[in-house]
């Protein structure tokens, strides 16, 4: 890891941890209209590593534990781990939720008390919303119980911003880490080394193809790699049609690819007086950029969520794509991809800002379990949590059976473990390029209102996706519903929070 960029990310981190206390109840937002997938087969685990050493607990005594998560591979271990959770007397019982439902599914019936579920996974911008209105169990006491073997969760083995934003609120722990997200650039390392495409792309341009350092390059090179079947690309006559990059357009986490682009300018959410900042010029200039990047885009791109965008690149259908680290291990599996063995991964291309060019990328999901307050059995559904988050976390994000991403120091130290890589060279070389792509890491908004200022922004960044409004319109749109939600969460002590949130975006030079 790049210790002071670690370490800078760290600070404002911490800091946010605590500009949810006392969080009022935010309203719920309108999910998307989408039915959920129906579940996979279950797979077989992968093999058990000897790194971790834990110890199982005193049987439960034969209870069921109630899971909920956005369905689809992300809740596989506790599929893996099944004959584990039998062990010690534990039923898991599996509830699959649209990955963009997540929210407004657990907070429906955290409000109704209905008490379905006995352990959440959720992403972390919710932690003060769920946990600043007591639908969540403190972790504080179970982690401390004896043997500690089978308790604690080894949280000085977490990476430092993951622990300290994503599982904790008030000074307490509120939830464990099994996911650390974060976006990166991943490229057809054999059609940008190919010959023949760097003599046309030096004819055509007068520069060297290269990774894209800017997003003026993405547009450059995704034009410059879309072809139409027939063409030839790399030597070879194409079969169909071939697109220099693509997006994840698709309602949900479109934000995503925006921030990507907007944050790098060096601007916040929010000015000194949570006067949003979302329709400056720099903002509308990243958004027409990822509109524009349309043109290079496969057709049905406004389709693409995280598995379309996966498919698109890991198939052979685009030469690069920003998604979330998880996607490469499933482009080394030749059992899923058609071009193991020929991708590159980078940072996040930016923008030339005073002399240099910045990088951002956005950190958004990265998921984290926790204990419902209502659970009628707590001690076993910690376990649950904590089983997965630690004793077998590195099984689960060394897999190309997941899309669960390394967020623990024994996840960077065992580059044997990731076995769909053919050499611990090509593995290490993975995982110096999330590395770096932490280092870039800009963080989600993380004050109170967080799922609503998101859920707005996506909104009308897909909007201009589809072409229904103009860039410089969606954000103006996002603007006013901004400071809406901020009056309805009470301005002045959304002012407070956030001006500590400023200061520290300050110390970190991501803002002047």
């Amino acid at each position: 890891m790049k210790r002071a960029s670690l370490v800078l990310l760290t600070l404002i981190l911490v800091l946010a941890t605590g500009l949810s206390a006392c969080a009022p109840a935010p309203a719920t937002p309108a999910a998307p209209a989408e039915e959920a997938e129906p579940a996979a087969p279950a797979a077989e685990a992968p093999p058990a590593l000897d790194v971790v050493k834990w110890e199982y607990p005193a049987s439960f005594g034969g209870v069921t534990i109630n899971l909920v998560g956005d369905a689809g591979h992300n809740l596989k271990p506790y599929e893996f781990w099944k004959g584990d959770f039998e062990k010690v007397g534990i039923t898991v019982q599996i509830i699959e939720v649209p990955f963009e439902g997540v929210y407004e599914k657990e907070k429906t019936e955290f409000v109704a008390g209905t008490g379905a579920f006995d352990v959440v996974t959720f992403y972390p911008a919710y932690i003060g919303d769920f946990a600043g209105n007591g639908y969540l169990e403190p972790l504080d006491e179970y982690m401390a119980k004896d043997p500690a073997g089978a308790w604690d969760p080894n949280a000085s083995d977490v990476l430092a911003p993951f622990w300290e934003l994503y599982c904790k609120f008030g000074g307490q722990v509120y939830a464990l880490p099994i996911d650390g997200d974060v976006l990166m650039l991943m490229y057809r390392k054999d059609l940008f080394e190919h010959p023949d495409e760097q003599a046309a792309f030096k004819e055509q341009y007068g520069k060297d193809l290269a990774p894209p350092e800017t997003w003026d390059d993405w547009l450059q090179i995704g034009e410059f790699f879309t072809r139409e079947a027939g063409e030839t690309l790399a030597g070879e006559t194409l079969e169909r049609d071939f697109y220099g990059s693509a997006e994840f357009a698709k309602r949900g986490f479109s934000f995503a690819w925006f921030v990507n682009r907007w944050a790098a300018f060096g601007e916040p959410y929010f000015d000194e007086n949570m006067t949003p900042m979302v329709n400056s010029p720099n903002a509308v200039k990243a958004l027409q950029n990822m509109v524009d990047s349309l043109k290079n885009a496969p057709p049905d791109v406004l389709g693409y969520g995280y598995d379309e965008l996966r498919d698109a690149f890991i198939k052979s259908n685009v030469a690069m794509v920003v998604q979330w680290t998880d996607v490469p291990k499933k482009g080394a599996d030749p059992t899923q991809s058609e071009i193991a063995g020929k991708i590159g991964v980078g940072r996040v291309p930016g923008w030339e800002v005073g002399g240099q060019v910045v990088h951002r990328s956005l950190m958004p999901v990265g998921r984290v379990v926790a204990v419902a307050a209502d659970s009628k059995n707590k001690e076993a559904a910690y376990w649950v949590a904590k089983h997965v988050s630690y004793d077998r976390s590195l099984e689960d994000v060394s897999t190309a059976l997941t899309g669960l991403d390394p967020y623990r120091t024994t996840h960077f130290t065992n580059p044997q473990a990731y076995k769909m890589f053919p050499t611990a060279e090509e593995a290490q070389a993975y995982l110096k390029g999330v590395e770096a792509a932490m280092a870039d890491g800009y963080p989600e908004i993380f004050i109170p209102g967080a799922a609503q200022f998101e859920d707005s922004l996506d909104l009308h960044v897909n909007k201009a996706l589809a072409g229904q409004e103009t860039p410089q319109a969606a954000l103006d749109a996002v603007a006013t519903e901004w400071d809406e939600t901020t009056d309805k969460l009470g301005r002045d002590a959304q002012i407070d929070l956030w001006r500590k949130a400023l200061e520290a975006y300050r110390t970190l030079g991501l803002i002047k």
